[in-house]
This record gives structure tokens, sequence and C-alpha cells, in this order.
């Protein structure tokens, strides 16, 4: 059986003083290295998470300047395709009236080489009149 005498307890002051000992040596600092542990673990994350924050206003401020330049892209798009319809209708213009130009040239040509041959049609017919009457009548008309 269980004698309860001296030994017991010295072997309980043994005890506390071996679990006070390893406490002190070995538990403790290991403890305060896990915590250590798990407090730069907290920082990395509260860092990341900045980072992570930092990346995604990053992320929207390029998306906002990308939609900007776009915008502004199809802008300038805009104000060429004006500006070059404007140069293609003063080319037209121009054009237009250069064409009107030679076409009335062209007409007053045609209007005097008209005159002209009125001319010499005249003088053909009154002629040809007075041969085709000679000859119908069988003598000389004058």
């Amino acid at each position: 059986m269980i004698d309860i005498d001296w030994t017991l307890f010295a072997l309980l002051v043994n005890f506390l003083l071996l679990v006070f000992l390893l406490n002190m040596v070995l538990f403790r600092p290991i403890r305060k290295a896990i915590a250590d542990r798990q407090a730069r673990i907290r920082e990395s994350e509260a860092a990341a998470g900045q980072l992570e924050s930092q990346t995604q206003g990053l992320s929207d401020e390029i998306k906002e300047k990308l939609a900007a330049a776009r915008k502004e892209g199809a802008g300038q798009r805009e104000a060429l395709k004006q500006e070059g319809a404007q140069a293609e209708a003063s080319l037209l213009e121009e054009i237009k009236k250069q064409v009107d130009l030679e076409w009335a040239q062209v007409e007053k040509k045609i209007q005097a080489d008209m005159a002209k041959a009125r001319e010499s049609l005249k003088k053909q017919a009154k002629t040809f009149a007075q041969l085709l009457a000679s000859k119908v009548l069988g003598r000389e008309v004058s």
C-alpha cells in the first residue's frame, strides 16, 4: 500500500520544483517563440491586406486612366473624322467649281460651233434649195 510519510512530500516538492524549472527553462521560451511567430504572422497578414488594398486602388486607377484615354482617343478620332469630312467637302466644292468652269467653257464652245454650223447650213440650205427648185422646175431659179 501507499504510505504517506515525508517522502511523499519530498516527491511532491521535487515534482513542483521540476515543473517550475521546466516552465522557466523550456515552456516559457517556447510559448514566447510561438507568440512572437503569431505576432509576425498577424503583421504579415496586415501588410498583405494593405498591399492588396493598394493593388486594388492602383488597378482601379489604371482602369480609370485607360477609360479616360479611350474616351479621349474616341474624341480625337471623331475630331479627325470631322476634319477629314470638312477637307473632303471643301475639296469636292473646289473640284465642282472647276468642273462648272470647264463645263461653261465647253458649253460656250459648243454654242459657238453650233452657230458656225447654222451659218454654214443656212448658206448650204439656200444653195441646196435653189438647186432643188431648179431641178423640180426644170429651169434655173434665181
